[in-house]
């Protein structure tokens, strides 16, 4: 079940899909969510949102994850041994590309990666294909 599924979004530059995640719960009624941004010490923290979340079926967004790569080594038996995990819990991942993402969770997840800005886009390639040449300014002299 979609419970014990997270999903993952790999994160490229200028991306942050938190407040797309937030504008699905509000459709859903899982607003407000459960954020967590990992780093030092914030495991603990995390397992307590999840804990939480598995109860009441809320949802748990863990921030950052390539800062907290030993808690996301320990998710997949987490969400696969866990007894009781409401239907409506869902966990959202949000992590930099690393290759010490574990594979079993990143097998098990639900992957999702987000371009930047459509207009982010549009303007870095106007730029690189507007730059000025060397061999335009030589036709120029």
């Amino acid at each position: 079940p979609g419970c014990r599924k997270p999903v993952l979004y790999l994160l490229t530059a200028g991306s942050d899909p938190t407040l797309m995640i937030d504008e699905l719960a509000k459709k859903q009624k899982k607003f407000p969510t459960d954020k967590v941004s990992m780093g030092e010490g914030q495991e603990v923290v995390a397992m307590e949102k999840m804990k939480s979340g598995f109860l009441t079926g809320s949802w748990t967004i863990l921030q950052n994850c390539h800062l907290g790569i030993g808690f996301m080594e320990r998710q997949e038996e987490i969400l696969t041994k866990t007894p009781e995990i409401d239907d409506e819990f869902r966990l959202w991942i949000t992590c930099e590309i690393t290759l010490r993402f574990p594979i079993g969770l990143l097998q098990m997840a639900i992957k999702v990666t987000l371009e930047p800005p459509a207009g982010l886009k549009a303007g870095l390639y106007r730029t690189y294909t507007t730059m000025v040449s060397q061999e335009l300014l030589d036709k120029i002299d």
